[in-house]
């Protein structure tokens, strides 16, 4: 059966994780690995075009280097987008100035590489937005929509031409929603209020495909939980890696 983990530290110690991918598939066993889960840069934005004689408007949305997409006004489906480069600035930091980092992604529709965005970040700040299309070079460029309505926390990853949708902060909901239309449901771990929840998309178990997992930070200690989801090739959908029953922090239990 799938395996669970649920450690007391951000750095997480996975001794031998078991994960089934397929049904009637052979267990795989991965050695002792190790890694930190970071402060991952979230951002999802709208933009409108600037000197277009209509505008022009989407949704972008990024994990720091992976999971990003575009999503066009009236469209039903968002692009996938790949990460070209990314350049940090850090050269002001001495005079007290924070670092710029520069995204560059390449859009993705239907698997064939149809153009260019760049996006400029530091503190609260974004700027520098275009989209350059390959098929004229034509290029556009945009600002940010400010957007005075509360955020209420949804927020969307597009991972494996899976969409994920989830809260950063204020409920424990998640929905995969898959290129056919179907949707799974799951309930992550708890978020508490004041706290955020985190993502990290990583290549977990080493077969060269993206997985994804939502860490939680208990609110007066150093206990994190994460839910873990591992993509399965074979039949394109996600699975969760399931916690068992007795379960204790710190350790992996059968």
């Amino acid at each position: 059966m799938p395996y669970f983990y649920k450690l007391c530290s951000t750095q997480i110690e996975i001794i031998f994780l078991k994960l089934s991918l397929l049904n009637n598939m052979k267990f795989k066993t991965f050695a002792s690995i190790a890694f930190l889960m970071p402060l991952l840069t979230f951002a999802q934005m709208k933009f409108r075009s600037v000197g277009t004689a209509k505008p022009i408007e989407f949704t972008f949305g990024f994990q720091h280097k992976k999971g990003a997409f575009v999503w066009y006004k009236g469209q039903k489906e968002p692009i996938a987008l790949k990460l070209k480069t990314l350049d940090i600035d850090s050269s002001e930091r001495e005079s007290g100035q924070p670092d710029f980092y520069t995204y560059k992604y390449t859009e993705m529709y239907k698997g064939k590489a149809t153009g260019e965005y760049g996006i400029t970040e530091w503190p609260r700040n974004v700027d520098d937005i275009y989209y350059i299309r390959f098929k004229d070079s034509k290029k556009f460029t945009f600002k940010l929509i400010q957007d005075e309505e509360f955020y209420d926390g949804k927020s969307m990853v597009f991972l494996n031409n899976v969409r994920i949708h989830y809260n950063a902060f204020y409920d424990d909901n998640l929905t995969l929603t898959y290129p056919n239309g179907s949707n799974l449901k799951y309930l992550l771990n708890h978020v508490d209020k004041g706290q955020a929840r985190r993502v990290e998309i990583k290549d977990f178990n080493f077969d060269g495909i993206d997985d994804i997992a939502f860490e939680t930070a208990d609110s007066g200690s150093l206990n994190h939980s994460y839910d873990v989801f591992i993509y399965n090739p074979g039949n394109k959908k996600f699975n969760r890696v399931k916690e068992p029953k007795d379960a204790g922090c710190g350790h992996l239990e059968n």
